[in-house]
């Protein structure tokens, strides 16, 4: 087998270290039939993994290498384990698909086709000596079941909508000792699946920053991530360069991305920057409702709007509680419930918006007729004053500009709840006759009922009716 492969390649054989892999690595061949050189930070970030941890978490923008990186660590996986299980998962077909070609491309090119066989219809390369195989999974596929991978790697995580071929992967690790390698652009939710992992590793001792890059290292898992902070001059192209460690990405090269006429901003901040953004295209930045989170103390004596938005059997339900606080000034909280196994009842809805309404001096409670008409008329009866809010475009594009207003202007105060948040931040805009509404963002199953709720009940709130006005108090 080593008499067959090309000098460099055959020196690596067996070796199973970073140096052993830069060695590896240099007698691949690129598209441009240039070596696969690794520079210094990739051999950073790969430093954890050769050094034993378990788990290794890198986030990097684009155009970095990640995806040949991944490559070649896998093809230089089933150089050095015997009857390696490699596994590799993608977010979809599509970008498997990437993956799969990226390694065999590495293989013809590099005159390896007599250790490496392609299984294309499998998206498979098998090892020519042993029973060695890399598979490049898809997120969207059930095809992860029963994997005991002896390196598993997770690329771009922050498009995998769920967190199961993560999870199959690394409960998968113990039988053979296995490692797993996620590496990942910036995710746009702190509640994905990308957003919990890298917010677990913020929370661990030792955190390091130096410049872009953040480091933390356990017994078993390693964190590497090159990102601006979220205040910093992303249009100071020196800084972002610090973000982007790959040799070729100059200030001259990201000049040429930056004023692209189809480089948006989320996408730049991102992307280039590293930057988390909530959102493929968030309607407001993140950082304008953070700033506005405070203690707040409800006063029964002020007026108050209760709004609901209900989700379908199975989607969350929001009940969201406005008071006006004088001079255009709203408080917000928020209620949300979030489906069981059997989804949500009526009834359940019905008896959580009673108790919130409770001890109000309630002026309205705001629903939609179409999933809610037959609960109000029961509320109503046993009390409540139901109001209708149909959410037809014209009336929804009054509501999202009015919160807009009162987001930017400072005008709203909320308790920092992170469950509010994330439905906040999830929302997207769409443009019509009528003017621009908040709707939920239809690439993303991220929830937005309590964004819709809010934005019901701020409508009337921020018109700031006379405390002196005697209110419905709902005992």
């Amino acid at each position: 087998m080593a008499a067959s492969a090309p000098s460099r390649i055959q020196a690596a054989v067996g070796r199973a270290d970073v140096e052993g892999f830069a060695d590896f690595c240099d007698g691949l061949r690129l598209e441009n039939g240039r070596p696969l050189e690794l520079f210094a930070e990739q051999l950073v970030m790969l430093s954890d993994f050769f050094d034993g941890a378990q788990e290794t978490l890198i986030l990097i923008p684009k155009k970095n290498g990640k995806t040949t990186l991944l490559a070649a660590l896998a093809l230089y996986h089933l150089l050095t384990v015997r009857d390696a299980a490699c596994v590799v998962g993608a977010s979809s077909r599509d970008q498997a698909t990437i993956l799969y070609d990226q390694a065999t491309g590495l293989v013809e090119r590099s005159g390896l086709s007599r250790l490496f066989k392609s299984q294309k219809g499998y998206r498979r390369i098998n090892a020519t000596w042993d029973r060695g195989r890399v598979r490049v999974l898809a997120a969207d596929e059930d095809t992860a079941d029963g994997v005991i991978p002896t390196l598993a790697l997770v690329d771009e995580l922050h498009r995998h909508k769920t967190d199961g071929l993560y999870g199959v992967f690394r409960d998968g690790l113990g039988p053979r000792n296995g490692r797993l390698i996620t590496i990942s652009t910036a995710g746009m939710s702190a509640d994905s699946p990308l957003g919990v992992l890298r917010s677990k590793a913020y929370e661990l001792p030792g955190l390091e920053v130096d410049g872009a890059h953040r480091y933390v290292r356990t017994a078993q898992f390693a964190m590497h991530e090159w990102a601006l902070d979220a205040d910093a001059d992303v249009d100071d192209l020196e800084l972002v360069a610090t973000a982007n460690p790959a040799p070729w990405q100059t200030p001259e090269l990201l000049r040429m991305r930056h004023d692209s006429p189809s480089m948006t901003a989320w996408q730049w901040r991102r992307f280039a920057c590293g930057i988390w953004t909530e959102g493929e295209e968030p309607w407001i930045d993140p950082r304008l409702w953070d700033r506005l989170a405070g203690e707040v103390v409800v006063d029964h004596d002020a007026p108050s709007w209760v709004a609901v938005d209900v989700g379908v059997r199975h989607d969350s339900t929001a009940i969201v509680t406005c008071t006006a606080l004088g001079s255009g000034r709203v408080s917000a909280t928020a209620r949300i419930m979030r489906p069981g196994p059997d989804g949500i009842q009526l009834e359940q809805i019905e008896r959580l918006l009673t108790e919130t309404c409770e001890g109000l001096n309630l002026r309205e409670v705001l629903y939609d007729p179409w999933r809610f008409q037959r609960s109000a008329e029961i509320l109503l009866e046993r009390g409540l004053p139901m109001v209708e809010f149909a959410q037809s475009a014209e009336r929804m594009a009054n509501a999202s500009e009015n919160l807009y207003r009162l987001i930017d202007g400072g005008l709203l105060t909320h308790d920092g709840d992170a469950a509010f948040r994330a439905h906040v931040v999830a929302g997207s805009v769409k443009n019509t006759e009528r003017g621009w509404r908040l709707v939920k963002d239809p690439r993303s199953s991220r929830p937005i009922d309590a964004l819709i709720a809010l934005a019901m009940a701020a409508l009337p709130a921020a018109q700031d009716a006379p405390r002196s006005e005697p209110g419905f108090v709902f005992a």
